[in-house]
């Protein structure tokens, strides 16, 4: 049981590092591309953002399918919890990005942590011990 909430935990983490620090590397790269609250309206952006969630959710899907040895009910929880926060954090920001941009983040939540999940609970190596 302790295993999977860490499990969850280890998923939740391996999002928001890859997610966080792939915005802070785009601010630096490009900062006239974003407003002083740190939102965009170039399209490009947005859809490397929509590209790096789904990539963000595999991974974080399959870390936590690796503390989990292969168990998908913590990734399922891992998913339900993403999509209750990505809920929240889009219609918080609902006003400063484009629909075209909210609707496919949060309908892509839950596949990428499934297929990562799946991916990793399909392999035959051991878990992390």
């Amino acid at each position: 049981m302790l295993r999977n909430v860490f499990a969850v935990f280890a998923g939740m983490a391996a999002w928001i590092v890859i997610m966080q620090g792939a915005t802070a590397a785009f601010m630096a790269a490009m900062p006239g591309s974003f407003t002083a609250d740190g939102y965009t309206e170039s399209a490009g952006i947005l859809l490397s953002f929509l590209v790096l969630s789904v990539l963000s959710s595999i991974l974080a899907g399959y870390a936590t399918a690796a503390v989990a040895r292969g168990a998908m009910k913590p990734v399922w929880v891992l998913a339900a919890i993403q999509l209750a926060l990505g809920i929240f954090f889009q219609t918080a920001s609902w006003e400063h990005m484009p629909v075209w941009y909210h609707v496919p983040f949060l309908l892509l939540l839950v596949p990428g942590n499934a297929m990562g999940g799946w991916i990793r609970a399909s392999r035959r190596e051991p878990a992390v011990a």
